[in-house]
């Protein structure tokens, strides 16, 4: 602390006070960047957990505070310089010809020479995120308890309105951006609105806009600013609205009991609080099926489940297995719903499926029934399959990672010269397939059979190709799959998120780190980082390859993969269960909890637990 207080000393001993000039451009850069770094510094220190006052460190402590009120009043002092000299631009704003869309679309159609620009424009995205940060940051300080200032700082409507136009601005460069991809669109991401941001505030001045419940002028709301936010804070929108609509359907449901149990399993009862599914084992799909079809069951209640003639109590576990047990089913090669391409390991939706379109319906249901209630699923889909889903046209790029083969041949087609293509190639405009071992050839288009590639027509022919491969082909199934998610997931949330944060938030992160695993662990009784056990079991953790990682995950959690924000953001509890001895480790999953005897043996202690996970379906979960 008393190395901090020094730093900040070097900045501000050669400040004279009485004479400071808040309009001079180096003084508000200085303080910018001060303000911005004790704040941090700030919020640190307060949410420590070693922190605390004691007599010999109170009075750096006290100086720590005194520069920190001191920088924050200076820094007021150049916002306000700023607000005063651009009073007339701030007022203006919202009759600004760049907020007219059409202009706007010229503006960037215009901007292609940017794309030579690039270390400019991304020094120009980093300074404005720098300035949206302090003045979220001095906007939130305002609401800290401090001593009367001598200014008031003209913070309010003004810089609320500073903000704004910044932010629109901004939103211009990001479509620029959007458009000739010059820069990670993560470079757009703001820290200082994905640490502060005040999401019950914010959600509910953006559900006000999605029902227009406003009055004259559409209000300022962040998250209308999907650019600014990472996946996992979109994640956190996301899980507010969900949890909204959860609570308003039992508040519906128990306004409305009239004197039936809310508790009631019957799935056709209106008034039960929970979307309850009572499931057999053996027969997942059917029962689960069965449950969904019906149009009139409300989807976007908290969800239970039941497996029929087993104990196990829905805390959460049992639900997560359920998920993990049905995907597992629905994508098994032998169910014939979808193709399995070894290369790339994902999966396409089969054309020569067999199965009733309602299943594909039942797939769509289960993402979005997944995604609702906060659960992660194994599925994997190639990235255009979410762009399909948001309605975000696919594009050549999209093949590289659903077929890497037929991608180099179309790049091919896009970039040849070759004059003799026709007699290189000899290929038509066909689609040929294979339908249990007979060749089935699909025109692109009226006489595609007798119509080769040639230097000319080679781009109609890839597009052709793309528009059946990423479209007409699936077409039936994925009207339905489409139909099942968006029958619980809000369409108009949608537009929140790009394709990458849909993948995610559904499947979360296939990184495996056990090292911020260990760091986030919590110990109980008896046990602590200490403890020989504890640290036998980080040493089998270590060694496991990534199939027993995974298995370990599903025993403990529920899941097989990571969070949205990676392995450091769930928290493992262990617990001393006993002695050593031969019983095997057990987990209450809904709690993210292992129960595991004091084994004092380390190949005692790696052989029990491989017992455990790798026959753990319905076995100690709760």
């Amino acid at each position: 602390m008393k190395d901090f207080n020094n730093y900040i000393s070097i900045f501000t001993e050669d400040i004279d006070f009485k004479t400071f000039k808040p309009d001079l451009i180096e003084n508000q850069y200085l303080f910018y960047f001060l303000f911005s770094f004790i704040r941090k510094a700030y919020f640190y220190i307060l949410n420590h957990p070693n922190f605390y006052y004691t007599q010999n460190t109170s009075n750096e402590f006290s100086q720590f505070f005194e520069n920190y009120r001191l920088i924050k009043r200076y820094t007021k002092k150049c916002l306000n310089s700023i607000i005063s000299k651009n009073k007339m631009e701030i007022d203006n704003i919202k009759d600004s010809e760049m907020q007219n869309k059409n202009l706007k679309n010229i503006y960037i159609d215009s901007f292609n020479e940017i794309i030579n620009c690039q270390d400019i424009f991304k020094d120009y995205v980093s300074k404005s995120q720098t300035f949206i940060t302090l003045i979220l940051d001095v906007l939130n300080s305002n609401n800290e308890e401090e001593e009367e200032e001598e200014e008031e700082f003209i913070y309010n409507e003004q810089l609320y309105t500073l903000l704004e136009h910044f932010i629109k601005t901004f939103k211009t460069f990001n479509l620029i951006n959007e458009k000739y991809n010059i820069i990670n669109p993560k470079e757009f991401y703001n820290h200082g609105i994905n640490q502060y941001i005040n999401y019950k505030i914010e959600c509910k001045t953006y559900l006000k806009i999605l029902e227009k419940k406003y009055l004259n002028k559409k209000p300022f709301c962040l998250i209308s600013y999907k650019f600014l936010f990472d996946p996992a804070s979109k994640n956190e929108v996301l899980k507010y609205f969900n949890d909204q609509k959860q609570a308003d359907q039992i508040l519906n449901s128990l306004n409305n009991i009239g004197g039936i149990f809310p508790f009631n399993n019957n799935l056709d009862n209106p008034f039960t609080i929970f979307f309850i599914l009572n499931i057999r084992r053996d027969n997942l799909i059917e029962d689960t099926l069965n449950a969904v079809s019906n149009p009139n069951i409300n989807l976007q209640k908290p969800l239970k489940v039941k497996f029929i003639n087993e104990q196990g109590v829905d805390e959460g576990g049992v639900r997560k297995e359920f998920f993990m047990l049905l995907v597992r089913q629905l994508f098994d090669a032998n169910y014939g719903m979808f193709n399995y391409n070894e290369k790339t390991r994902l999966f396409w939706f089969n054309y020569f499926s067999f199965e009733p379109k309602i299943k594909f319906e039942l797939i769509g249901i289960i993402l979005g029934l997944a995604l609702f209630n906060n659960v992660i699923l194994d599925v994997k889909f190639p990235l255009v399959i979410y762009k399909k889903l948001l309605e975000i046209e696919p594009s050549l790029e999209d093949l590289k990672e659903c077929d890497p083969d037929l991608y180099n041949t179309f790049t091919y087609l896009k970039n040849t010269k070759d004059e003799n293509l026709k007699e290189t190639l000899s290929m038509n405009f066909t689609v040929t397939l294979d339908k249990f071992g007979e060749k089935i050839v699909i025109p692109l288009k009226d006489n595609g059979e007798n119509i080769y590639i040639d230097i000319n027509n080679k781009d109609e022919y890839v597009s052709l190709y793309l528009d059946w491969y990423y479209n007409k082909s699936i077409e039936d199934y994925f009207k339905y799959f489409k139909t099942g998610f968006f029958r619980v997931f809000d369409k108009k949330l949608a537009k929140l998120l790009t394709a990458e944060d849909l993948e995610l938030i559904i499947c979360g992160t296939q990184k495996l780190d056990f090292k911020e695993l260990q760091i986030k662990a919590k110990y109980e009784d008896g046990y602590d980082k200490n403890s020989i056990t504890i640290k036998h079991l980080w040493e089998v953790l270590k060694d496991f390859n990534e199939d027993e990682k995974k298995k370990f995950l599903f025993f403990v959690t529920g899941c097989d993969r990571a969070p949205i924000n990676g392995l450091g953001s769930l928290v493992l509890t262990f617990s001393r269960w006993g002695p050593d001895s031969d019983k095997l480790p057990i987990a209450h999953t809904c709690f993210n909890h292992l129960l595991i005897p004091d084994y004092q043996n380390l190949e005692k202690l790696r052989k029990l637990l491989l017992v455990a996970i790798s026959y753990s379906e319905g076995f100690g979960l709760i």
